[in-house]
């Protein structure tokens, strides 16, 4: 009986052997393989005319983007990502170091992040001349920072020193000197709560230069609704200079932009509105590029590549109520999208003054906008 239990234990142990060998193959080989490597990006390259029927305003311009984006997978738990950018309204923009960092990322739902981090909010999503969050915002234009950020489940917390266009100074004349502040620190904080398909972020980003009158802060909410066929997305953002002191005073913005997707036919719109201050407004550079638009689009989607849409457009093009520059377009937009990935549109697009102060001439203008992600 002895002999036969040991001859039983003898051939488990060497069928268990036998079995374990490919499975420690297979974790050497992996081992061996070292990190997984990732390469993503998108390029776009575009080109505009100016009016083409009134001479004196006759001209064209370029546009071109290209973002590499080296993704890392260390292990399970560890990775990074390093961007490269070049992005300018030229034909050969300069390619530059666009930021890196390092994640360690245990499950899901929770996440650390050191490096090179970016933080926007309330981006517009449907009208396509102002949807790149890195030129305007109705929440807040892209931040960039070198810091730390954690993710978990749901809420992002991110803090760290400005870099790139939001390291900048802040000066001001005190008693007949100049006095210059350059920036200390950037805090976001912003929590993505998701009931079912509907999404309602809450946002703040503090940016402080540690004097206490020249403190930034935008706040606001991010929202997205869908039902069905049709989706509402909403932007309230606060924007506050000089928190703490009475002036300047806040910027409050709003954005409503609705959609109706029925398959072949498709109407998307937005409505922009921002309260300014008129003695003393708070104004972020080119982040609320005017103080009121409308903009709708029903279009027909013929089949997978091809679809053609009706533009509405009434823009008041300025921040001052008080100036009437504002012009109605109206236009055809043309979308080819052959294979996924490739998007190409074609535009032409009629500019009809309508304020006093807008000029005599109604413009036209044509666009080709190419863009491919791989």
């Amino acid at each position: 009986m002895k002999t036969r239990l040991t001859s039983n234990l003898l051939f488990g142990l060497a069928a268990a052997s036998i079995l374990a060998v490919p499975a420690l193959a297979q974790e050497a080989e992996a081992a061996s393989k070292g990190p997984e490597v990732k390469f993503s990006g998108e390029v776009e390259f575009d080109a505009y005319t100016g009016d083409v029927i009134n001479d004196d305003k006759q001209s064209h311009s370029y546009a071109s983007t290209f973002d590499l984006n080296v993704d890392v997978k260390l292990n399970e738990k560890w990775s990074a990502s390093v961007q490269l950018e070049a992005d300018g309204e030229a034909t050969d923009p300069t390619a530059i170091y666009n930021g890196a960092f390092v994640q360690y990322s245990p499950n899901e739902k929770f996440a650390v992040k050191f490096g090179d981090l970016t933080f926007s909010e309330g981006a517009f999503l449907n009208f396509y001349d102002y949807d790149d969050p890195a030129d305007n915002a109705a929440g807040m234009t892209e931040h960039d920072i070198r810091g730390f950020e954690i993710d978990f489940n749901g809420l992002v917390f991110g803090l760290g020193f400005g870099r790139g266009d939001n390291d900048n100074q802040i000066c001001s004349e005190e008693e007949g000197e100049e006095k210059c502040v350059g920036v200390a620190y950037n805090l976001h904080l912003a929590y993505e709560l998701g009931l079912g398909e509907q999404v309602l972020r809450p946002f703040f980003d503090y940016k402080s230069y540690q004097e206490a009158k020249h403190n930034e802060l935008h706040a606001g909410l991010d929202a997205n609704l869908k039902f069905d066929a049709f989706a509402f997305h909403f932007v309230y953002g606060a924007h506050i200079d000089n928190l703490g002191e009475k002036t300047p005073k806040a910027t409050h913005a709003l954005l409503a932009e609705p959609s109706l997707d029925l398959g072949s036919v498709n109407i998307k719109g937005s409505v922009f509105y921002a309260y300014f201050d008129k003695k003393d407004p708070t104004v972020h550079g080119e982040e609320i590029p005017e103080y009121f638009f409308a903009y709708g689009e029903p279009s027909v989607k013929f089949n997978d590549a091809i679809a053609l849409g009706l533009p509405l457009e009434y823009h008041t093009k300025t921040l001052q109520k008080d100036d009437d520059t504002s012009v109605f377009n109206v236009g055809l937009r043309a979308y080819f999208t052959p294979v996924e990935g490739l998007e190409v549109t074609g535009f032409a697009k009629f500019e009809i003054p309508v304020g006093d102060d807008a000029g005599d001439d109604t413009g036209l203008g044509l666009g080709l906008e190419t863009v491919f992600a791989f």
